[in-house]
């Protein structure tokens, strides 16, 4: 989500960013993790434009009411304000979720997949769409000593920053070079993405849209959630061109006992990589947005992107 300048705003980073980070960071694991979330549903009090937004926007894909599992709307927007939260403030918890520690954190569906493809020293593209602390998955591949990288938005936003609000994307950005993992600017060169895939990496990209910058890259029209979407074909395309594989990742909360999270992975998507690559790339956003329709009807509280579910921004 998105949320307007402001001094309010301001205040609330140099809290949030200052003596609020350096608090957290001192509760016991994961505390500090649902401490955000909690801050998160607080939220939805004192930000009612943005609740009011986000609740609009769920009505468009569920105009019943509900969502497919029974809940209210206004019980999933609560959820996805947490959402949003536990994802900008998952730096916190880089240096916690260690190698010992994670398990705590993020539990593995499908992980076996993954380690077909290394055994066979084979690249994967792991298309994901901006699911809970979509960043989590990326921290633990990499704390199991996965050649990761992730292709993110660059430093393009949609809202201009106040000085304050440079400085908060700074402690950021600080806090995720903590990962032990590559970031790469999907502005530049794609080559590096190319070499990684060619000697059998991981590249993680997004299969929705750009978190907080303008949209990377060709997009192709696909219905979601009953709505036309412009989906990525840039994941597609990453994996036609190097021979990877093309798999699926989606980060939800976990409801019950165990760790906070679930990361899934799905099985390989499969390319017809014989056909000229229009096709190819026609046919694979086809899977992506089947599947993105099945992962946002079943965890549409984990989505971070309600908020630009709307004509003129998600929806063209």
């Amino acid at each position: 989500m998105i949320f307007g300048e402001g001094r309010v705003k301001d205040v609330y980073r140099r809290m949030v960013w200052g003596p609020g980070q350096q608090g957290l960071e001192l509760l016991p694991v994961p505390w500090e993790h649902r401490a955000v979330r909690l801050l998160g549903r607080v939220m939805t009090k004192a930000a009612r434009r943005k609740y009011e937004e986000v609740l609009l926007n769920l009505g468009r894909a569920f105009p019943s009411g509900m969502v497919p599992d029974g809940r209210l709307l206004d019980d999933v927007a609560a959820d996805v304000f947490a959402s949003h939260f536990a994802n900008q403030y998952i730096g916190f918890s880089f240096d916690k979720c260690d190698a010992r520690k994670w398990p705590l954190y993020l539990g593995w569906q499908g992980l076996e997949y993954l380690e077909t493809y290394r055994r066979a020293g084979r690249g994967v593209v792991l298309v994901h769409p901006h699911m809970g602390p979509a960043q989590l998955p990326l921290h633990v591949l990499g704390r199991l000593g996965w050649p990761v990288t992730q292709v993110g938005g660059g430093e393009v936003t949609r809202v201009e920053l106040s000085e304050t609000g440079n400085w908060a994307a700074g402690v950021r950005a600080k806090l995720e070079s903590r990962m032990p993992v590559q970031l790469h600017d999907g502005k530049r060169f794609l080559r590096p993405l190319l070499r990684s895939l060619e000697d059998g990496g991981v590249v993680l990209t997004a299969g929705d849209g750009t978190g907080g910058g303008e949209e990377l890259g060709r997009r192709l029209h696909r219905s979601i959630l009953g709505h036309t979407m412009a989906i990525p074909a840039s994941p597609v395309w990453l994996a036609a061109q190097t021979g990877a594989a093309l798999l699926t990742l989606h980060c939800y909360r976990n409801p019950g006992d165990g760790p906070m999270y679930i990361a899934a992975v799905g099985d390989e998507i499969p390319l017809d990589r014989d056909q000229p690559m229009e096709g190819i790339l026609e046919d694979g956003v086809d899977h992506i947005a089947a599947w993105l329709n099945r992962v946002l009807r079943a965890h549409p509280g984990d989505w971070l992107f309600w908020d630009g579910f709307a004509p003129g921004a998600l929806l063209p």
